[in-house]
């Protein structure tokens, strides 16, 4: 461990040489190495494939910040893991972090060659939930995959996933502790669809940093992620790191362009009403 840190202290100090001053929400992501399962498949490179998804969580806050994420291949026995290293700060958020892709060969990877693009996948369905605080886009998921992503996880997916917990969700982050003891996080007065109430999924140790898939839409990238899709932001995801880190200039639809144009809506769009108490 202490040799990580000796390795992350410099490559710190090097990004911050050549980093450019932040206008908005900015993610450093610094490779620290490891090889790719040898069972993966598409050609696609791990750190653009992480800056891609960066670009998507960057695309959704206008608050000047800056997130360094070292990121690389390990056998860590879940998809991806992300570990927080610093938090500080008013507001609390986390300052620096790592995020672990597994390489053991347990799951079958799609490495995403055009990350930027989601021509791979021929259907997206939106959803939209009432939780409390009005109609809100719960998921935008895509669907019925090509090619060498039909039949794997989708790794974009899947840094899409943790980097949000390194935007908050995370069972130790300061501000996320405060927040969801009661099982709930609650999205305040400040921000867009106040009065909504997310349910947190529990475990034997607790409440955890992901959404309890049970009561929401199928869907948020902070539910979890299968096989055969691929996940981005839905504006509840971006909603409930908004309220963990206090981001308040929000995009709750941020997108991005890539070779086939931006990701708008293909397929399904439904509506789903499931309301919470409104009282805390």
């Amino acid at each position: 461990m202490k040799a990580f840190h000796k390795i992350a202290a410099t490559a710190l100090a090097l990004v911050l040489l050549h980093a450019p001053s932040a206008s908005a929400l900015t993610i450093i992501t610094t490779f620290i190495g490891g090889d790719a399962p040898v069972n993966a498949a598409g050609g696609g490179n791990l750190l653009e494939i992480v800056q891609a998804a960066a670009h998507i969580w960057e695309s959704a806050y206008a608050d000047t910040f800056t997130l360094h994420l070292y990121v690389g291949w390990g056998a860590v026995g879940d998809t991806g893991t992300h570990t927080l290293i610093d938090q500080g700060g008013i507001p609390n958020r986390e300052i620096t972090g790592t995020i672990l892709f597994d390489n053991s060969g347990a799951v079958s990877l799609y490495l995403d060659p055009t990350p930027n693009s989601d021509e791979e996948y021929r259907r997206r369905t939106d959803e939209s939930q009432d939780l409390g605080g009005g109609m809100v886009n719960v998921a935008r998921v895509y669907s019925s995959p090509i090619g060498d992503a039909a039949g794997r996880t989708d790794l974009l997916s899947v840094a899409l996933h943790e980097i949000g917990h390194a935007l908050g969700m995370c069972t130790v982050n300061s501000a996320f502790i405060a927040q969801s003891g009661d099982g709930f996080l609650w999205i305040g007065d400040d921000l867009p669809y106040a009065g909504t109430v997310i349910p947190l999924a529990s475990n034997n140790a607790g409440f955890t940093s992901h959404f309890d898939a049970m009561a929401v839409a199928y869907g948020p990238v902070m539910a979890g992620l299968n096989s055969d899709e691929r996940r981005i932001p839905s504006a509840l995801d971006i909603l409930a790191d908004a309220q963990v880190s206090n981001f308040t200039i929000l995009s709750l639809d941020p997108g991005q362009t890539g070779a086939n144009g931006a990701r708008a809506p293909r397929g399904n769009v439904r509506v789903l009403s499931v309301r919470l108490p409104q009282d805390r």
